[in-house]
C-alpha cells in the first residue's frame, strides 16, 4: 500500500502538464488533449487525499500552462517545471 499517494499523484500531474507542453509546443492537437485529460484526472485524484495545498498547487500549475501557451512562453515554463514538481512532491511526501 501506498504511504503518501498525494505525493504520487502530484508527480504525476507534473508529468501531465510537461506533456501538455511538449504537446503544445510541437502543435500536437489531440496529445495536448489526452494529456490534459490525464492531468485533471491527477488533478482529481489529489482532491480526494484532501491535500488542498496540493490541489491548489495543481490548479496553479494548470493556469501556468494555460498562460505560457498564450504567451508563447512554454520552453521557459518546461525548464522551470520540474524545479517546482521535485520539491514540492517531496514536501508532500514528508508531510
Amino acid at each position: 500500500m501506498m504511504q503518501n499517494k498525494a505525493a504520487f499523484y502530484f508527480a504525476n500531474l507534473g508529468a501531465d502538464v510537461m506533456r501538455c507542453a511538449l504537446a503544445a509546443e510541437s502543435k500536437n492537437v489531440k496529445g495536448y488533449q489526452s494529456s490534459l485529460d490525464r492531468a485533471y484526472s491527477s488533478l482529481r485524484y489529489i482532491a480526494k487525499e484532501n491535500r488542498p495545498e496540493a490541489y491548489e498547487e495543481g490548479l496553479l500549475l494548470l493556469r501556468g500552462l494555460q498562460y505560457a501557451r498564450e504567451s508563447l512562453t512554454l520552453p521557459a515554463f518546461r525548464e522551470n517545471l520540474n524545479a517546482v514538481i521535485e520539491p514540492f512532491a517531496m514536501r508532500l511526501s514528508l508531510a
